[in-house]
């Protein structure tokens, strides 16, 4: 028969017991790192459309003082430094955005009457429309009144993935 010592102590943890604690913490800790990279790409999509909504106000406070949009001479971002300081405190940088292959294109008539910034491919995290840049989003590169032909195509330059400001009739470019 077997008579446990009653002054001896069983100090600390079986092998059993400290590796199911390792691999709860594993587990809990895999959990928390998925969730916080995937917000982290919701704050830089959101960031992106703030800026494009920034640039937006600002070409619109630019064409109410000097009756045109800025020409598109130069490419982005050179065409928008005439907005930089006076009408916004920075443009937008493609470093910003939660995919890497992000770029910006500004375009514009040349008498300055319409304008489309396109942030192309700086949506980050978008596998499709739905969980992208839809054709009814406010900042859908093109809208779904485009009717979804040519450059508006929703196949075209990973449309969900690609977001734009624009003045009226400039929504199909």
């Amino acid at each position: 028969m077997y008579t446990r010592c009653l002054k001896c102590r069983d100090n600390g943890f079986t092998l059993m017991e400290v590796l199911v604690v390792v691999s709860i913490i594993a587990i809990l800790a895999s959990i928390l790192i998925a969730n916080f990279g995937q917000a982290r790409v919701n704050a830089k999509n959101k960031a992106i459309r703030t800026s494009l909504s920034e640039v937006q106000l600002a070409l619109e406070v630019y064409k109410a003082q000097n009756s045109r949009y800025p020409s598109a001479t130069g490419g982005y971002p050179s065409a928008l430094s005439v907005l930089v300081p006076s009408f916004i405190q920075r443009l937008p940088d493609a470093a910003e955005s939660a995919n890497s292959s992000c770029s910006f294109v500004y375009t514009s008539d040349g008498s300055g009457s319409y304008y489309k910034l396109t942030a192309q491919n700086c949506y980050g995290g978008a596998t499709n429309q739905a969980t992208g840049i839809g054709a009814n989003d406010e900042f859908a590169r093109c809208p779904s009144t485009c009717g979804g032909t040519g450059v508006c195509s929703p196949s075209a330059l990973n449309f969900y993935e690609s977001m734009a400001v624009y003045s009226i009739g400039a929504e199909c470019l």
